[in-house]
């Protein structure tokens, strides 16, 4: 059973904080030096000083970016940066931006999510975790017992039964943020509230984003209930903040997720492996110039259409190729058991015919896989030599994302991008009221 419900949150007082928009940021994965250190200077009560504190040489157990940020999180209570809500709510939050020239807009409705393992059916995953993210935010929990940033998820409302309902409601913000307007409703209604945790309660919800923080929740709510004397079930601790929509919300965008790659080494004869299973073009155009990655992904695009496609930088220096699936079944039999849908995604593709079957590497990539959104960030990082390899990728579609989930499997890492990331800092989820 899906227990969604709302909560009081905690958030931003625009008499205090000043402009709402300078204070929010993205969430902490997507976050590079540069943008991290314009979010620190942009409001000095930016988000990020919760969400990704500074960490410093000198850091101790007692001392670092994680307990910093605790004691950040109460003095702006105490000054009044930071207020909670007189009522449980569901907040309606509303993003407007640019894709591909069009005026887009998603909806997102935030509330608590009782934190069941993936087993419970209740969030189902697609992708497989990393420790190292988890460790990281399981820190930060256990010092702010907030929610910083919600994680996102799908659901299905053929009827609209659920949306119909979130039209109603106050506002509370109207702001711009790197380009996007970002608006925030809050519906109290009791009748309304209890109408959609009931319409809710048989649907299970899709992970699109946050995957590592829920289980992360869920960590944090067991070590919780390991240390306590007793335990009812509706501790705090058994819900996380969640952001969900609707899976053909018009807004909804999915963008690919590029793989930056160090093998070991690369074979001598890289092509004539990746032979075997691909038809190997070079697509080096005779003028190599900003546009030539721009016209290998139309490439991609248009040749994904009818089949598995990769974008290939690096497998000989200064070229471009495109490889295009010529033997399923050959790549096929170098997978484990899968569904059809799992079996034939790009990015298990490129997982076990040229990760590890060319390219010769284990499944414990560590830090040699990176990740873009940007192709011609993939092409500078090649190009500079900071990555030997890139891999380009086709947007994973959403009815494949959904089916791999009710299947019960899972892809690698990042196999799906929406677009754009949810601000964080509209809205927290605090354990402590």
């Amino acid at each position: 059973m899906t227990e969604f419900v709302p909560f009081r949150g905690l958030r931003y007082q625009p008499a205090v904080a000043g402009d709402v928009g300078s204070a929010l940021s993205p969430p902490f994965d997507v976050i590079d030096a540069d943008g991290h250190r314009a979010l620190h200077e942009r409001n000095p009560y930016n988000i990020i000083r919760l969400e990704l504190g500074e960490q410093g040489e000198s850091d101790t157990d007692v001392d670092n970016r994680y307990t910093r940020a605790a004691a950040v999180l109460r003095e702006w209570r105490e000054k009044g940066v930071m207020a909670l809500d007189e009522q449980p709510a569901f907040y309606v939050y509303t993003q407007e931006f640019e894709h591909e020239g069009r005026r887009r807009r998603r909806t997102q409705l935030l509330g608590r999510l009782r934190v069941e393992p993936w087993e419970a059916g209740v969030m189902l995953p697609h992708e497989q975790t990393m420790s190292g993210p988890k460790e990281d935010r399981l820190r930060l929990i256990r010092e702010l017992r907030a929610n910083i940033s919600g994680i996102f998820a799908l659901y299905h409302d053929p009827n609209h039964d659920v949306t119909d309902l979130l039209s109603q409601g106050e506002q509370l913000a109207d702001v711009t943020a790197d380009g996007q307007r970002h608006t925030l409703c809050a519906i109290t209604d009791e009748a309304t509230t209890s109408s959609i945790t009931t319409a809710l309660s048989d649907r299970p919800l899709y992970m699109l984003d946050g995957h590592h923080r829920y289980e992360t929740a869920l960590n944090y709510r067991n070590e919780r209930k390991d240390a306590a004397g007793s335990w009812t079930g509706e501790e705090p601790e058994n819900f996380a903040m969640v952001a969900i929509t609707p899976v053909d919300d018009p807004g909804l965008v999915l963008l690919a997720t590029h793989r930056l790659v160090r093998p070991p080494s690369v074979p001598s004869d890289v092509i004539q492996r990746l032979e075997r299973h691909f038809h190997v073009e070079d697509t080096t155009p005779k003028s190599f110039d900003g546009t030539a990655v721009l016209r290998l992904a139309a490439r991609l695009r248009a040749c994904g259409r009818s089949g598995v496609a990769i974008g290939a930088i690096g497998l000989e220096e200064g070229r471009l190729h495109l490889l295009t699936l010529k033997d399923p079944e050959g790549v096929h039999a170098l997978m484990p058991a899968g569904s059809d849908v799992w079996k034939g995604m790009d990015v298990n593709v490129l997982e076990y015919a040229v990760l590890r079957d060319a390219l010769r590497m284990s499944s414990s990539y560590g830090d040699n896989i990176g990740y873009t959104e940007d192709l011609q960030q993939a092409l500078r990082e090649v190009e500079s030599g900071r990555w030997p390899l890139a891999f380009l990728l086709n947007p994973t579609p959403v009815e494949e994302m959904l089916a791999v989930a009710d299947n019960k499997e899972k892809t690698p890492p990042k196999a799906t991008y929406f677009y754009p990331k949810l601000a964080t800092g509209l809205v927290i989820n605090t354990f402590d009221a």
